[in-house]
């Protein structure tokens, strides 16, 4: 399944400070360079304006790819628009609640958790899944092939699908910009909105402890 292009940019945006940093360490222990040669393009990478730099390049990625996104589903656009792309800051409470007999509970299960997503994000979601419900609830797939032509036809082509027992399963990310949305077309449709799991895609990973 694709990725969202936002999590191809930011990735790339970390790998470019991550090779900025790497690369004053190895020309400073290189035999034999010039004195000083290493650490001056050490620092021209690892600069202010090589970091805006990337910044602004993953602004501009994130911008088409808005851009995209709203172009290929308008009334999605129109449903979130003004929606902050930023999360609140956090608000510490103390835990509260039974803790888990296995303290490292958390640890083994840490492959499920996934992204948080911001109240722009959230919003596209669960318009998108307003829109495969209601068309779902309109015409029941009777089976994945159906289901997979459904959610073509509606602009999602990379959803993977498969038959359950409750119904037609289905994971996607929403074309472009994510979130994911998982859920079964059953009558009714059920449909989680959610961020990319930490491992990576859509897709419930198999895996643990």
């Amino acid at each position: 399944m694709k990725r969202p292009a936002l999590a191809v940019a930011a990735t790339v945006l970390a790998a470019g400070t991550l090779l900025a940093g790497c690369g004053s360490t190895r020309s400073s222990d290189s035999p034999g360079s010039p004195a000083g040669s290493g650490s001056a393009a050490g620092a021209a990478a690892g600069s202010p304006d090589a970091a805006q730099a990337a910044r602004q390049g993953y602004e501009q990625q994130y911008a088409q790819a808005v851009a995209d996104h709203d172009r290929a589903f308008p009334s999605v656009a129109r449903a979130c628009a003004g929606k902050p792309t930023t999360q609140p800051s956090p608000v510490d409470t103390p835990s509260s609640g039974p803790q888990p007999e296995n303290p490292k509970y958390a640890e083994n299960h840490a492959y499920l958790r996934t992204a948080t997503l911001d109240p722009a994000a959230q919003c596209r979601g669960e318009a998108h899944a307003a829109r495969i419900a209601a068309e779902a609830a309109a015409q029941p797939p009777a089976g994945p092939a159906q289901a997979k032509a459904l959610l073509a036809r509606l602009g999602y082509p990379d959803a993977t699908v498969d038959q359950g027992g409750d119904g037609v399963h289905f994971t996607f990310s929403v074309p472009q910009l994510g979130p994911c949305l998982t859920g079964v077309l059953s009558d009714p449709p059920h449909i989680e909105v959610h961020g990319p799991y930490l491992e990576g895609g859509c897709e419930l990973p198999k895996g643990g402890h």
